[in-house]
């Protein structure tokens, strides 16, 4: 038995999200019992699924429901075999007594501080100093952590966010899309929760210039987030507003039909003083449909987006050089190809859960 012990859960969207839910499924796919110990569903709009394994969700305030969910970890160690522990964060270990069974903690580089108060940064290395493995997401983000590892990177593992099968949408999906953005093309795409570090703001910027040189352009922007006010006035500003359209929160058809029509998938993050993207699963995600990244070269999205092989890699804090490379991608049909070609087989083929589960499993080892 493998036990999953995590803060964020499907249906509540996200990235760390999808990967605990991919974690679970994949252990499932491979025989393995599974169990999961979650918080409670966050989103007003999200129903419980029905789960092939058991997910046991805890609320109440943060301390209590991460001290109940500890303690039911506990207790399933003590009544089953386990053969191993997954934890989404050093947050969801810390409060894990001494278990017998491995314990594998996920690091995203979000809950990482960079100056954290000596406090904090005690209670981090205290926790992973207990884990078998610390599994990040990127180069990056094992260069954050490890500050706090006694043995540096003895412990490191780079996995990669792997990603399921994405689902085709149906042509009513299809239409539903294009209805959206009024037949116009080239469509340029970001899905991500609207903050200042995804770097919407630049594209935004960009955009009067992409739409000289391509004048039915079209920006599509999904997702939730306080930032969505100041984007739309930005984009009022600008005299872009009519070509930026904001699509709000996406799943399943419409978030794949919108991946389906899109020309490039624009997410050019930046630093924005602690805040920063430590990989960015959506780039591939992306590359499922055969849509070519423009990415940030700040954190670890250069893990996620092979320049010259899957997307471009951009400076995101420079609207000109976003902008250049845009126009690049659209004007030149070879190199759209090429990287729709690379960004599919990534996406297609070593990114995919069946061909990384067993790096997962070998951090228990």
């Amino acid at each position: 038995m493998y036990l999953i012990t995590t803060q964020c859960f499907p249906p509540d969207r996200g990235g760390i999200e999808a990967l605990m839910g991919g974690l679970a499924d994949a252990l499932h796919a491979r025989g393995a019992e599974v169990s999961v110990f979650a918080d409670r569903i966050h989103a007003r709009d999200a129903a419980e699924r029905a789960w092939p394994y058991p997910v046991q969700r805890f609320g109440g305030l943060k301390p209590l429901r991460r001290w109940l969910k500890a303690r039911a970890v506990a207790a399933a160690v003590r009544a089953n075999k386990v053969e191993g522990i997954f934890a989404d964060s050093w947050k969801s270990a810390e409060l894990l007594p001494s278990l017998r069974a491995p314990l594998a903690i996920l690091v995203h580089g979000t809950e990482i501080p960079v100056q954290p108060s000596t406090s904090k940064r005690r209670r981090i290395e205290r926790t992973l100093a207990r884990a078998r493995s610390v599994i990040v997401n990127s180069a990056h983000t094992a260069e954050a952590v490890k500050p706090y590892l006694a043995d540096g990177a003895a412990r490191l593992r780079v996995v990669h966010p792997p990603i399921a099968p994405q689902i085709e949408p149906s042509e009513a999906a299809l239409s539903r899309a294009r209805t959206l953005v009024h037949s116009r093309a080239p469509v340029l795409l970001t899905i991500a929760r609207l903050e200042e570090r995804k770097g919407v703001d630049m594209v935004i910027r960009a955009l009067p210039k992409v739409i000289e040189a391509h004048p039915n352009a079209v920006y599509v922007v999904a997702g939730p987030g306080d930032d969505r006010a100041r984007l739309e006035q930005l984009a009022r500003e600008l005299g872009v507003g009519e070509r930026v359209l904001f699509a709000g929160p996406v799943d399943g058809e419409a978030k794949a039909a919108l991946y389906a029509i899109a020309d490039a998938f624009v997410m050019p993050a930046r630093r924005v003083g602690n805040s920063i993207e430590s990989y960015g699963i959506v780039y591939v995600e992306a590359g499922w449909y055969g849509v070519p990244s423009i990415a940030g070269r700040d954190g670890g999205a250069v893990d996620a987006v092979l320049d010259e092989n899957t997307g471009l890699i951009v400076d995101g804090a420079s609207a000109s050089d976003i902008e250049r490379q845009v126009l690049r991608l659209l004007g030149d049909k070879d190199l759209h190809r090429r990287l729709s070609d690379g960004a599919k087989q990534r996406a297609r083929g070593v990114s995919q859960w069946s061909e990384t589960i067993g790096l997962y499993l070998k951090a228990l080892t």
